[in-house]
């Protein structure tokens, strides 16, 4: 018998599945996905790192609305399509020197890193004409 259980658990299929229910039903239950994020500012922009633990790159959404951007996740059950539980949700408040445009994210190594980069010619002085009327 415990030869039988042990193919059970080498079977990495079943271990998926009853590794997403749990955290699916850890979540629905009042556990939350432990996610951490740190703004870095740098001359020529700036770098949102999110770091979520278990959350797949395809979970993550990142949405710009104007000047408002948020990150956020939801865990859908593949059984049961409708039944979801969100993982985490921020928003941010863009500041004017974003170029908004040019904003992008990438998934690398378990963390999501949104990259706002400045408008190129912000700190640099032009001259203003002066119009006769």
């Amino acid at each position: 018998m415990m030869e039988k259980e042990m193919k059970l658990i080498k079977d990495k299929e079943f271990l998926r599945n009853i590794a997403h229910q749990i955290n699916l039903l850890n979540t629905i239950g009042g556990g939350v996905s432990e996610t951490y994020v740190d703004i870095k500012k740098y001359k020529r922009g700036a770098v949102i790192n999110v770091w979520a633990a278990g959350v797949s790159p395809e979970l993550f959404k990142v949405v710009l609305h104007q000047n408002q951007l948020t990150v956020f996740s939801v865990l859908h059950n593949p059984e049961n399509p409708e039944m979801a539980a969100p993982l985490f949700n921020r928003t941010f408040i863009l500041p004017p020197q974003v170029d908004l445009s040019r904003i992008e994210a990438v998934h690398e190594d378990g963390q999501l890193q949104v990259r706002l980069p400045y408008f190129e010619d912000i700190n640099k002085p032009r001259e203003i004409k002066i119009k006769q009327l």
